[in-house]
Parts: C-alpha cells; sequence; structure tokens
C-alpha cells in the first residue's frame, strides 16, 4: 500500500480567536514536508486541529497510513482510543525541540516515556521521532527514537531587495522567530545597538510579536519595548505574524539577519534569510550554515565582528556559500525522509 501521510498539529491563534490562524514555525515546518514528499508523488496532508478529539475525525477522512503528531499536545492516554479506531495507522510523534527547550515543559519526559510503554505493553502502532540528531542522541539511551528531520521548501520566488550600500545612514536588523528566553533575542537587541553605533547608522530592529503571547513570550517582549524606550536613533519594529510568502518578502528588506540563540533544531528564519540572500549571523546550534557566519552568544567580541564580517561580506556575495549548506543539507533530509516512509 503506498504510504498516505497526515501531519496534525495544534491550532494556534493570533488574536485568541479561531477565525485567524497562527502561522508559525511548526506550520511552516510541516508544509515544507509535506510540498516536498507531495512533489514526489506522495500522498499527504497537513491540518490543525482545536484539541486531541478532533484527531479521530481528520484521520477517518483522509485514511493515512502514517500519522504524525507534531510536538507534544496529545496524550498518551488518547493513543489507547486512536489506535482501537484505527489499529493499521503508524502512530508518529515529532519533536522539535532540543532538552533544553523540552526541560521547561513539565510533562516532556513523562509522556515521551509513556509513549514508548503503551507500544510495549499494548502493542500500539506508537513511536518518538526528532528533527534533531542532538535530540536523539541523548533521548536514544532512554527509549528507541527516529530521525524525521526538516525539510526547507521555500517559494519560487526570491523577492528583489535592496542593496545595503544604498542606505547610507540606517540599519534594518531582522531578528524574528518566537519571543523565548532560549532564542536571546534580548541580548542580540543590544549587540544590535552597539553594532549600529559602530557603524553610525540609525537602527531599526524587527521582531515577531502579536497581541496574545505566551507568558515567557510576555516578558521578552515588555523588556524588548522597554529597552527601545526614548532610545535615540535605534528604533524596535513589530511585526504580526503572517503566512510564508509574505514574510520571505519582510525578510528581503533586511540588511542584516541575527539568529543567535542558545538553543535550535533547525531555523526555518535563517533558512528563509538565505534564501533571499540577506547576510545573517547565528550560533553554533544551527549546524546547517556556513560555519563562517557563527558567533558565540557569550563573547560580544565575537558577536560584533563576525556582524561587521557578515554584513560587509554581502558584497562579495558571501551569502552564495550559505545556499550551498542549505541544499546540501536539505538533499540528506529528504533522503532521511524517504527511508522514514519507506520508500527508498
Amino acid at each position: 500500500m503506498s504510504p498516505r501521510i497526515l501531519f496534525i498539529l495544534k491550532k494556534r491563534s493570533v488574536y485568541g480567536i479561531n477565525t485567524r490562524t497562527k502561522n508559525y514555525g511548526l506550520s511552516n515546518s510541516c508544509s515544507f514536508v509535506t510540498k516536498e514528499l507531495s512533489s514526489r508523488g506522495i500522498h499527504t496532508h497537513t491540518v490543525q486541529v482545536i484539541d486531541n478529539n478532533c484527531i479521530d475525525r481528520e484521520v477517518t477522512k483522509f485514511k493515512p497510513t502514517h500519522c504524525i503528531i507534531e510536538a507534544l499536545w496529545v496524550t498518551p492516554e488518547k493513543f489507547i482510543t486512536l489506535s482501537i479506531l484505527h489499529p493499521k495507522v503508524e502512530w508518529i510523534i515529532r519533536l522539535h525541540s532540543e532538552i533544553s527547550f523540552l526541560a521547561t515543559e513539565g510533562i516532556a519526559i513523562d509522556w515521551i516515556r509513556e509513549y514508548n510503554r503503551l507500544k510495549n505493553a499494548y502493542g500500539i502502532k506508537i513511536s518518538i521521532a526528532s528533527n534533531s540528531l542532538e535530540c536523539i542522541r541523548h533521548l536514544s539511551n532512554i527509549i528507541p527514537i527516529k530521525y524525521a528531520p526538516n525539510i526547507y521548501f521555500p517559494p519560487n520566488h526570491i523577492p528583489e531587495r535592496l542593496d545595503s550600500a544604498l542606505r547610507s545612514d540606517e540599519i534594518h536588523i531582522g531578528c524574528f522567530g518566537a519571543l523565548r528566553p532560549l532564542k536571546n533575542h534580548l541580548q542580540q537587541a543590544l549587540w544590535a545597538i552597539e553594532f549600529s553605533k559602530t557603524e553610525n547608522k540609525e537602527l531599526y530592529f524587527h521582531i515577531n510579536s502579536s497581541e496574545h503571547e505566551v507568558k515567557e513570550s510576555e516578558s521578552v517582549l515588555k523588556n524588548l519595548r522597554s529597552l527601545f524606550v526614548n532610545k535615540t536613533g535605534c528604533h524596535l519594529v513589530e511585526h504580526l505574524w503572517t503566512d510564508h510568502l509574505e514574510f520571505i518578502k519582510l525578510v528581503s528588506t533586511m540588511d542584516l539577519g541575527m539568529q543567535i540563540s542558545f538553543s535550535e533544531t533547525f531555523n526555518i528564519v535563517a533558512a528563509d534569510f538565505v534564501h533571499c540572500g540577506v547576510p545573517i549571523v547565528v550560533s553554533d546550534e544551527i549546524d546547517w550554515i556556513f560555519p563562517f557566519i557563527k558567533a558565540d552568544p557569550f563573547d560580544t567580541d565575537h558577536v560584533l565582528f563576525k556582524m561587521k564580517f557578515a554584513y560587509y561580506g554581502n558584497r562579495l556575495n558571501f551569502q552564495y556559500l550559505n545556499k550551498i549548506w542549505l541544499n546540501y543539507y536539505n538533499k540528506r533530509a529528504i533522503n532521511e525522509w524517504l527511508k522514514f516512509i519507506g520508500k527508498k
């Protein structure tokens, strides 16, 4: 039987209502994998649901061979019922976080162990996967775990971008993505302020935010807003979450990107900057990118040096090297997915 892959995510809303679904990293990740597999003739579908009571309906409609639950949100007990209703379906819980992020979720290890217990005790077709080899290395000490990496599947069109050399008096730095403490936004904002002063340019520091952030994001956002209050020559620019094509257009208007975070599994934002040919500085957590633009998040001088290297290196088209590394990663990731679903 040809594989039919159903990806299920928990729905998130921008305004706290269901009329506008938040387009976030997890949904983009699923979308990219779905598009890549579909382009290879594999039946796939991605759906966002309100809670785990909606899973049965979606599985009944699509009739998948594999049902991939994105991240930890379905209780282990629910799979007992689901396995009775759909005994032929292979259930896969796909993790998108490194251990440092999982540590903030109090149920993480308990649920991961319980999923594995259900498989052994009741013969339920359930398994754990991760998009991170580092996470797999650690969790494989306690459970069997599979590799299901991210795939980057960008729009064919690359927006034209303004040459940063034309901006003689200002610099636009994009530090996009979820506002979580381990993403290190506040420190990156401080680095951006210092860098703009050394370059004698007015700073526009761009982030993502919305009216309804989770508690830990609220703290980061509050600190960022306070940092830029009455800060002459420095501006915080907040952008609502949007669809990926619109986000790509926004990225193309930046002069420099920053993703110098403490924990990453892939980082779609960094891939978007690379896709648009915009220089970016990252931490060593992003393993697929050209090593020369990686900065030590614990060394300010190193970060500022790498920012200057990336910013001025854009004139020499150093971004092309990032694309080579991203394309190489992508080919390997696609092969892993084909093995994962038994097509190779």
